[in-house]
């Protein structure tokens, strides 16, 4: 019988999280430009638990992603926080079709879309674009470096 694998530590991969929509990468700023592979466009996810939480970590400012002082509102714009543990800044992804997966907020239980060329959370209802990622390796840590 071969052997299973066991989690992937996804500690020191960068990611750039792409919007299944436009296409295009989410930025420290939260905003979505086209995709680069600068520091802007680099993501890190953590895992917090055994349950798939993650946080994620943007990698030009060292902050992660969450939605501020735990807003339920839909529409409210998520921002860059410490990380830590705290729900509002803890994500999952869920409902993956193909390559994509909506990103849902731990706390809120909405998801994560772009609005107007921003970063927001809203309903996770339907399988629009807007509400839909993926995300690609960018670089893999080097044995011994870290």
């Amino acid at each position: 019988m071969p052997a299973v694998a066991g989690p992937v530590d996804l500690v020191g991969l960068d990611f750039q999280v792409i919007n299944a929509g436009s296409k295009w990468c989410l930025t420290s700023e939260l905003t979505e430009l086209p995709c680069a592979r600068s520091d802007p466009y680099k993501w890190r996810f953590r895992p917090v638990d055994v349950t798939g939480q993650v946080e994620l970590l943007s990698v030009k400012t060292g902050r992660c992603l969450g939605m501020p002082g735990g807003t339920r509102q839909a529409g409210a714009r998520a921002g860059l926080e410490p990380c830590g543990a705290v729900q509002s800044r803890r994500w999952q992804l869920r409902d993956s079709v193909g390559e994509t997966a909506k990103v849902v907020n731990s706390l809120t239980g909405q998801c994560l879309q772009i609005a107007s060329g921003v970063a927001v959370q809203d309903s996770c209802a339907g399988t629009g674009g807007a509400r839909r990622w993926t995300v690609r390796v960018l670089s893999m840590p080097i044995p011994g470096l870290m």
